[in-house]
């Protein structure tokens, strides 16, 4: 008994290791050696049911040390627990039906050793996207669980069924399965819903970024105006002394040298984001709006057009507006190194769908499309700027959203269409 309590012990430790991607030896591993393993051995001499209880305390003690996370060492000890009951009912069939003479904890551990690689793939595979690192193991327990649940029950229900035990006892099995079903299933549904807590917290102090961002534009647009009305009231007052001295031919020449190119140049720029205006969202509207206006002051050439107010975009306007913020942060990083950087945006609003889209003057650059799409992938050098990539990811998390992009000519186009069914809100 004692040799089957340190295999058993041996083997909770090594599947704690794979499912945590932690193999260095640590301090708290040596409690499970000298500490562990002796109270259960102990113990089990005297009151097995007491052994068994102290153990599933004693276990969860350990990965509790090991993650300082108590939902996570619930959802690995129930994991470890199923993983071990179905390699002690495969190993109990296995000697019934062999013809061999094999020990049980030979056959146990032959059948550990098969399992621990095909856990160490499972987990290794679970913890390559980013989704599944913020998650954690919810991706374990949906795949790695179910299955082994699923084949513990018919494990379990065809040992009893060959040993010819009695009743009470599938049910003492059965209730034990039902138990760490619902263990897996209540700590897995309280992850969730803890990312959708987080997810709802990021995306208001998201919107409270916009709206500060918005409030700051606007306070700059307001001390511009300022600024505008002390110059025009300086212009009233130059113009002012030339009438009263009468002189015609100084105020032509103030006429030619101050007034006539800023009234050229106010009227080139007077009407080109106007239509910013018809953009019945804030963050969207706050996004075009910084944006152009920042290129503006890069010298770019800037446009923004929509011929119909839109109130409603019929998609998550905060992904979108992050889109939008990518899109244009790469136009306007490409064109500000341009002497004629132009960049064009327009909203198109039809009947089943609405297009924004979004286009830059490009430099003599014959970079394919896709390659700008690859993850980490930046015209900007390392670890600056932000990928087609990204931008494809967060269009892919909504299902009525598409992205298209080309090159045509000199000018590098994207195209984000939403899709809003038959009918539309007014």
């Amino acid at each position: 008994m004692a040799v089957t309590i340190i295999v058993q012990g041996f083997v909770f430790l090594m599947n704690a290791k794979i499912m945590l991607s932690e193999f260095r030896l640590k301090w708290v591993d040596l409690f499970m050696v000298f500490v562990n393993v002796p109270i259960v051995i102990l113990l089990t001499n005297i009151n097995q049911a007491v052994s068994i209880l102290v153990s599933v305390f004693l276990n969860l003690f350990y990965l509790f040390l090991l993650t300082s996370n108590v939902k996570k060492s619930l959802v690995l000890e129930a994991l470890i627990y199923v993983i071990n009951l179905t390699a002690d009912h495969l190993s109990d069939i296995i000697l019934r039906l062999s013809h061999f003479n094999i020990p049980y904890i030979v056959s146990f551990i032959m059948i550990q050793a098969l399992f621990m690689p095909i856990l160490y793939l499972i987990v290794r595979n679970n913890k390559e996207s980013e989704f599944e690192n913020l998650v954690g193991i919810s991706k374990l327990e949906t795949s790695l669980s179910v299955l082994i649940l699923i084949v513990f029950g018919i494990l379990m229900t065809f040992t009893e069924i060959l040993s010819g035990n009695k009743l009470d006892n599938l049910i003492y099995n059965l209730l034990i399965l039902v138990m760490a079903s619902l263990i897996l299933l209540v700590i897995h549904f309280s992850r969730i819903k803890d990312l959708e807590k987080n997810f709802d917290l990021q995306k208001k102090e998201l919107q409270i970024k916009n709206n500060n961002r918005y409030i700051h534009e606007m306070e700059k647009h307001y001390n511009e105006l300022r600024k505008f009305r002390h110059d025009y009231q300086n212009t009233l007052l130059s113009l002012d002394e030339y009438i009263r001295t009468d002189d015609i031919q100084g105020l032509k020449k103030y006429y030619n040298a101050e007034i006539k190119p800023i009234s050229s140049k106010m009227g080139q720029e007077k009407y080109k984001l106007e239509d910013i205006s018809k953009v019945g969202n804030k963050e969207l509207k706050s996004i075009f709006f910084n944006k152009l206006y920042s290129a503006q002051l890069e010298g770019i050439n800037v446009s923004f057009e929509s011929k119909n107010e839109i109130k409603n975009f019929h998609t998550d306007t905060l992904d979108l507006a992050v889109a939008m913020g990518i899109i244009l942060d790469n136009a306007i990083e490409e064109t500000k190194e341009q002497d004629h950087g132009v960049i064009q945006v327009g909203i198109i609003d039809v009947d089943t769908e609405i297009m924004i889209i979004v286009q830059n003057s490009v430099r003599d650059n014959e970079l394919p499309v896709w390659k700008m799409k690859r993850a980490g992938f930046s015209t900007k050098g390392a670890s600056r700027g932000m990928g087609l990539s990204n931008l494809t990811e967060i269009i892919n998390r909504n299902k009525n959203l598409m992205l298209e992009t080309m090159k045509v000519n000199n000018n590098f186009l994207q195209k984000i269409t939403i899709e809003v069914g038959d009918i539309k809100d007014d």
